[in-house]
């Protein structure tokens, strides 16, 4: 759960002191060209593998649906995120002294991550509280109205990380991870308890477990120094980056193909779990090698379209 939050604390990270300019507009081009590219794909094997009809229209329609990929979700989240990034910034670095930055980070953790975890109960009902997986009426202490902007949130975060850089212990943060992690499982099986799985408001990405596991995350893997990294390493760690995007969306994929196989032979979670050690590590791989494939795909596309370019303005001339 915290990885698409951390992905947008790196773009906060990196990307703070971009400036409103025809260039900057120009970077959303790969990243829709490999979205594009992953959603052809996966209308095909969804065509072809799984038997959906889809028209020409219909495949269009969902492209621009972001529905052609089940994780595509991400990339209109994303589009809109990158418009609105040069105006972020305006915000972030005309605002006076850290103060002021940790009072706009606190103002948005209140409003996107507290009602995640304030808004969940059902104070007045005693036999509630026994078994909360029971009722799902819940009681609105807080405002929740601006939850769905938490990506505002984790990017200011990133932003802040880029400019004070915080440190903190690294065995402190492996203890403070580890509890994290363990009051949040624990919570999440009490509030199940008597019952199946409950997904609730606590497990979105914007909820306050979420964030302070994210933010406990990405200060760990900052402190890594990178000298101790041989660069077969860095180039390996490298390339997944450059990947990471069209193999997320591509992974949809594999995940129909071999989750279908393992749900119909294994019945039984846990049996299920031996498996995943073999599944997971296969599914990325695969999901790598399309998206490198894909990635192939655009620029070659990308120095195609420079040549035709400058043999107009060749011609021009």
């Amino acid at each position: 759960m915290v990885c698409v939050p951390l992905f947008i604390v790196i773009t906060g990270f990196l990307m703070n002191k971009k400036t409103l300019c025809k260039k900057y507009y120009k970077g959303i081009i790969k990243t829709i060209s490999i979205y594009l590219l992953a959603s052809i794909v996966c209308l095909l094997f969804r065509t072809k593998y799984l038997q959906e009809e889809y028209s020409i229209k219909e495949s269009i329609l969902a492209i621009l649906k972001f529905n052609a990929s089940e994780y595509a979700w991400y990339v209109e989240m994303y589009i809109g995120l990158f418009l609105l990034i040069p105006f972020l910034n305006l915000i972030y670095n005309n605002l006076e002294g850290k103060k002021q930055k940790i009072a706009l980070i606190g103002t948005l953790i209140f409003l996107t991550a507290l009602p995640g975890v304030i808004n969940i109960f059902k104070i007045e009902i005693s036999e509630w509280w026994r078994r909360p997986s029971g009722n799902f009426e819940y009681d609105k202490i807080i405002p929740d109205w601006w939850k769905n902007i938490y990506p505002f949130t984790y990017y200011f975060i990133g932003c802040y990380f880029c400019e004070f850089k915080p440190k903190i212990n690294k065995i402190l943060n492996l203890i403070l991870l580890t509890i994290s992690i363990v009051i949040y499982g624990a919570f999440t099986y009490y509030r199940s308890y008597e019952s199946t799985f409950v997904l609730g408001e606590w497990h979105f990405w914007g909820a306050l477990p979420i964030v302070i596991m994210t933010i406990l995350t990405f200060l760990l893997l900052y402190s890594i120094n990178l000298n101790d990294i041989s660069k077969s390493a860095k180039f390996v760690l490298k390339t997944i980056s450059n990947l990471a995007f069209g193999a997320y969306l591509v992974s949809f994929i594999f995940d129909q193909l071999f989750y279908k196989i393992l749900n119909e032979n294994v019945l039984d979670v846990g049996e299920k779990m031996k498996y995943y050690f073999i599944i997971v590590p296969v599914i990325l791989i695969l999901s790598m090698l399309l998206s490198g494939f894909l990635n192939m795909v655009y620029y070659l596309c990308w120095k195609l379209c420079s040549k035709i370019n400058l043999y107009k303005k060749n011609e021009w001339n």
